[in-house]
């Protein structure tokens, strides 16, 4: 006998009714206007960010050769620095 059947032996008496729950309210999508300076700023955090870890990943690959870290590590690495690009290539084609 699995646990499921011991739990409805033991519970045969128990009727369970399971109701989905309803939203009360209606879903809004929210708009979020950005200025152009904050737009600026994000870029160039971005930018600085992406330069730091350019720096990072090229000291990864050199670790890598080296038998120090793995190569999903060193991909975690290029991960990062496509979402970087991605969100700045994002921030550019929004403030236009």
């Amino acid at each position: 006998m699995n646990n499921v059947d011991k739990f409805l032996t033991l519970f045969s008496e128990f009727d369970m009714v399971v109701t989905p729950k309803r939203r009360t309210t209606e879903t809004k999508k929210k708009d979020f206007k950005v200025t152009s300076t904050q737009a600026g700023q994000a870029k160039s955090d971005l930018e600085r960010e992406l330069k730091r870890l350019t720096q990072e990943y090229k000291r990864a690959q050199r670790s890598f050769k080296h038998n120090r870290i793995s190569r999903q590590e060193l991909f975690d690495f290029e991960w990062r620095i496509f979402e970087l690009q991605e969100e700045i290539r994002r921030i550019d084609e929004e403030s236009k």
